[in-house]
């Protein structure tokens, strides 16, 4: 199939002229692309490859979606979205009142954000709206919550045994 036979088979006879069609088909030639362009014509293609893979390509996660997963004896955790690579992961983290992080750290950054409530990262206060990055390779100051709290995290996969078990050694200590 030429160019022209192309062009007419997608168009309305009614709307669009068999005349005109033709005209503009054997006017469309082939042109070569220059490598800057072409090497981002094909990063574009191969990202939107990789992102049908994935499935979706945007997620909504609504509030009554998802389970809240026991991750210690006093904070539940609630995945949102997982890396395929396993590189990191966005979760909610729902500290009830008196909940505690042991320090610890973290193999890439981590970024967090209150929700709601309040939580004392070190000595800071911080409330709802708050952002708090915890860099690579640092040890996070210990986490605590009087009254409870919702965060947002996005970095690496929490390990909920190690946490776990110091928190349930400090509350059986109490």
């Amino acid at each position: 199939m030429n160019n022209a036979t192309n062009i007419m088979n997608g168009m309305d006879d009614e709307t669009f002229p068999h005349s005109v069609a033709g005209a503009m088909a054997e006017a469309v030639r082939a042109a070569p692309l220059d490598p800057m362009t072409e090497r981002f014509m094909k990063s574009r293609l191969m990202t939107r490859v990789r992102d049908l893979e994935r499935g979706d390509v945007t997620s909504t996660v609504r509030p009554d979606q998802g389970e809240w997963e026991k991750f210690s004896p006093r904070i539940k955790m609630k995945v949102l979205r997982r890396e395929a690579d396993g590189t990191s992961m966005s979760y909610l983290l729902k500290l009830e009142p008196g909940a505690f992080l042991v320090p610890h750290k973290h193999s890439i950054d981590e970024e967090c954000v209150v929700l709601e409530g309040e939580v004392t990262i070190g000595s800071e206060l911080v409330g709802p709206g708050s952002y708090h990055l915890a860099p690579r390779g640092l040890v996070h100051q210990p986490i605590r919550s009087e009254h409870g709290a919702i965060l947002f995290v996005r970095g690496k996969e929490p390990s909920w045994r190690h946490t776990a078990v110091k928190e349930t050694l400090r509350a059986i200590l109490r």
